[in-house]
């Protein structure tokens, strides 16, 4: 009987085998027939007159024990169940007196005793009928400890509440009997502190903690009951009336000058709070092991089932109880720390990156704003009265994880996929390939954790943007590195066929995407990540420049030999160099369209530009020399309908450089003019629009017309120079290099017309009389220089 665990089996049985109505009933019927024998004026029996004494005695005399105390009616009913066991009964007196008991009791159901009290009132006159019927006030007997515990048992807890409080200050009373007999002399201290005495003052104290312990095991399976049903309403406000009356007794009892040694306080509204704790424990879904990466479908439903039982709390529940319980805010803290140590033995154990995510984003987001948010919609809570759910050192450690994630994928996943890239560039040379998934690839895997982390909060995808920059900006160089040497190995061993120009553009291809993803990860990184973010770009210039070189060089090794056709004599007559020019280009892109903007138009603003800086080159040589209005016309008329058609090429091929299709006509309208102010005013335009163009540009262009007079020449030169001089042209210079990449590669001596003339018909006459030699190479005469 020291265990709980005996106590409370002990309590189940008496439930079942007491048999209290019994014994009220039969106890009911012997006081009325006692009170009748003694109205005839019957003499009572010397037992009775001894049993019997004034309302004052019977006051003094205390507690019905009825079966007697649990601990003894414990004992009884562990004997009868022994006794029951035995194979042919017990023959001891105590089996004689149990029978006679038994035989006693079934002659009390019969009702005979009824009966014979019917009968005596039935004899007794009308005078003495109307006595009776006057009721007698009698002092409210105290209910036995078993009477106590069937009130708890039929959850009247309120009212054995009560009682058990009047118990206890009964077994407080004998205490300070005690306590007053030790300090008084006489023959009270011998029977008070007897053993048998100390004996009942203990049995008494072990009760009051026996019924306290079934009173509270019922009040908090209410607390329980009542978070889900509706109906359980009744009982709950009667365990806030036992709270309160509780209450009342631990103020009484601190208030005294000297409480008694005893259990008090009892502080149930704090066992209350725990109560509602393990009950929210206990309906939170525990944490089963399952597969990883699997944390996500976990948090969702420990979130669906705090909504759904903090909505019932407050429907159900929270009305019940008084205002300063604040009763919601006690079942959301309790909640609230069940969540709390689910979620430290998951943070127990390492997690998954992705795992990780998913309880970060719990944390700060979801319990936040899906779970308190909706449950304060209706009742008001102050969030900060909740504390965090997990240490800032364990947040701490889970953010690290993810940024460790991100490392480990740079240093070891996107190497890996560098090199298996580097394969493919080999295989790919066979093939036409012009995509590559390389860009694809580290994107995606980066992206997960930017997307991820950027979704938690601000701080942390800031961090993870960071670290993904720096990563990404050393793989960006090793790409670099990787396609620099596939270059040179391709320059060196001079496979330079059709997969070599598709592969080529598939490295390209890659850079579009890596720059956006490089801006992205640089937006609102500290100032040691920007310099990571030039890293990358760097790499990724490096790149397209080798690629655009070396297509733009492929190309022009095809129709370089055609420019050194173009201006020449023969050229006035024939266009088969030109239109060789313009059918190479265009064949060549058709594959290099297949490159994405805005490499692509890098690549096509580069041909625009060497195209026409050849197309100058072929001018400036000065391999033609007009000699007649006539021969002007047709030059500067050839001229300015090749321009048109590479003007019309390059806006087919959306090059980024039309500032480049004004040069030529310029060049014709010189060439064409006759009156020196206009020429100057020409001049004037074209240093204008091209602000690095030189002196000697123009001369081999008054060369080419034909103008020889130096005065003439030397007042269209002093345009240029003045032009050069003047502050206007520092206002309007543009980054645009064109003639300073064209060189002049013949100086043609100033003579006049008419000595020219004489040359020309002097070195007729002297081949006339020269005999004819053969020679192995033909030289046409517009080739000569004159």
């Amino acid at each position: 009987m020291g265990k709980a665990g005996s106590i409370k089996g002990t309590l189940e049985r008496i439930r079942g085998v007491s048999p209290l109505k019994t014994l009220g009933r039969l106890s009911k019927g012997l006081r009325m027939s006692g009170r009748s024998s003694k109205g005839e004026g019957g003499t009572p029996s010397p037992k009775g007159s001894l049993g019997k004494g004034s309302p004052q005695e019977k006051k003094k005399k205390g507690r019905r024990s009825s079966e007697g105390s649990l601990l003894r009616i414990a004992g009884r009913c562990k004997e009868s169940l022994r006794k029951e066991s035995l194979p042919n009964g017990d023959l001891n007196s105590e089996g004689d007196d149990s029978s006679r008991r038994l035989s006693f009791l079934k002659m009390v159901r019969g009702g005979k005793l009824k009966r014979e009290s019917m009968a005596d009132r039935a004899s007794q006159s009308p005078e003495e009928e109307t006595v009776e019927e006057v009721p007698e006030v009698k002092p409210r007997e105290p209910l036995s400890v078993l009477e106590i515990l069937q009130l708890v048992t039929k959850r009247d807890l309120f009212l054995a509440d009560t009682h058990i409080l009047e118990l206890e200050q009964e077994c407080e009373e004998a205490v300070a009997m005690v306590a007053v007999a030790m300090s008084s002399p006489g023959a009270a201290v011998e029977e008070v502190t007897s053993p048998g005495g100390k004996d009942s003052g203990r049995r008494k104290a072990k009760d009051v903690e026996l019924l306290y312990e079934a009173l509270q095991k019922e009040l908090w399976s209410v607390v329980r009951e009542s978070l889900r049903s509706p109906t359980a309403g009744p009982n709950l406000s009667l365990v806030v009336q036992v709270l309160q009356q509780e209450e009342q007794a631990d103020r009484d009892w601190a208030q005294r000058e000297r409480p008694p040694v005893g259990p008090r306080p009892r502080q149930l509204r704090l066992r209350w709070r725990e109560a509602v704790g393990e009950a929210a424990d206990a309906s939170l879904p525990q944490r089963v092991e399952a597969h990883a990466g699997q944390l996500a479908a976990y948090l969702e439903r420990l979130r669906s089932r705090v909504v759904e039982d903090l909505g019932a709390a407050r429907r159900n529940a929270v009305p019940v109880y008084p205002e300063e319980y604040r009763a919601f805010l006690v079942y959301v803290e309790s909640y609230h720390q069940a969540i709390a140590r689910r979620l430290h033995t998951i943070t127990s154990v390492s997690l998954q990156v992705t795992d990780t995510y998913s309880l970060l984003d719990w944390i700060y987001n979801i319990y936040d704003r899906d779970v308190l948010g909706v449950v304060s919609v209706t009742a008001p809570l102050n969030r900060s009265q909740l504390g965090p759910l997990l240490p800032s050192e364990t947040v701490d450690k889970l953010e690290l994880d993810c940024l460790n994630s991100v490392r480990d994928k740079v240093t070891n996943e996107l190497s890996q996929v560098l090199e298996d890239e580097e394969k493919r560039w080999t295989e790919m040379l066979q093939v036409e390939e012009y995509q590559s998934t390389l860009a694809r690839t580290v994107i995606q895997r980066l992206q997960v954790d930017l997307d991820r982390s950027a979704a938690i909060n601000r701080d942390l995808g800031s961090r993870v943007a960071q670290c993904s920059l720096n990563g990404l900006a050393d793989f960006l160089y090793s790409f670099k590195k990787k396609v620099e040497i596939f270059h040179e190995t391709q320059i060196e061993f001079g496979e330079r066929g059709d997969g070599y120009v598709s592969t080529t553009i598939a490295q390209v291809n890659c850079c579009p995407p890596f720059r956006n993803f490089v801006q992205r990860c640089g937006q609102g990184v500290s100032e040691v990540s920007e310099d990571s973010a030039r890293r990358a770009n760097a790499s990724l210039d490096r790149i397209e420049y080798q690629g655009v070189k070396v297509l733009s060089d492929r190309l022009f090794e095809n129709i370089r030999p055609f420019f050194d056709k173009l201006v020449k004599r023969k050229w006035l007559n024939n266009t088969d160099a030109y239109d060789a020019i313009i059918a190479i280009i265009k064949e060549h892109f058709k594959k290099f369209r297949r490159m994405d903007c805005p490499p692509y138009q890098t690549l096509v603003g580069e041909v625009h530009r060497r195209v026409l800086i050849e197309y100058l080159r072929a001018i400036m040589r000065g391999r033609v020399i007009c000699t007649s209005l006539k021969m002007r016309k047709r030059m500067a008329s050839r001229l300015r309908e090749e321009s048109k058609q590479l003007k019309v090429l390059f806006k087919d091929l959306e090059s980024p450089s039309s500032w480049l299709d004004s040069a030529v006509p310029h060049l014709s309208e010189i060439i064409l003019l006759e009156d020196t102010p206009s020429i100057q005013m020409e001049v004037g335009v074209l240093v204008r629009e091209f602000p690095d163009i030189r002196k000697k540009h123009i001369s081999a262009i008054l060369n080419i017309r034909g103008m020889t007079r130096k005065a003439e020449r030397q007042e269209i030169l002093n345009i240029v120079k003045d032009i050069e001089n003047s502050d206007s042209l520092m206002q309007l210079s543009r980054d645009r290099a064109l003639f300073s990449e064209v060189p002049v590669t013949s100086e043609i001596h100033f003579l006049n017309l008419g000595l020219s003339r004489l040359a020309l018909t002097a070195s007729a006459c002297f081949s006339g009389l020269r005999p004819r030699r053969k020679r192995a190479l033909k030289r046409e005469p517009s080739d000569e220089v004159l």
